[in-house]
């Protein structure tokens, strides 16, 4: 149940972000600027291009690592049979 006279004393000046059209509750309205809107600067792209690279060097040593693991254990077994 509400009351007329609360009802009419609230001004909607734009959209609602709030719950049940209360001021101060719910979610805050997101920022309408975008962080992609400028371009980035030389060292953001060198920091993304080092970043890129590292990654795929940790990635192929990880599997390098994971090859001479399989190899070894082969190894291993061959040297030591079971009964």
């Amino acid at each position: 149940m509400s009351i007329p006279a609360q009802a009419r004393s609230v001004t909607q000046t734009g959209p609602a972000h709030a719950v049940g059209n209360r001021p101060g509750f719910g979610p805050t309205p997101r920022s309408r600027r975008s962080y992609t809107a400028r371009p980035d600067g030389r060292v953001m792209t060198a920091l993304r291009g080092t970043a890129y690279v590292l990654t795929s060097l940790a990635s192929l040593a990880f599997l390098a690592l994971v090859v001479l693991g399989v190899v070894w254990f082969a190894r291993l077994q061959e040297l030591l049979p079971v009964r």
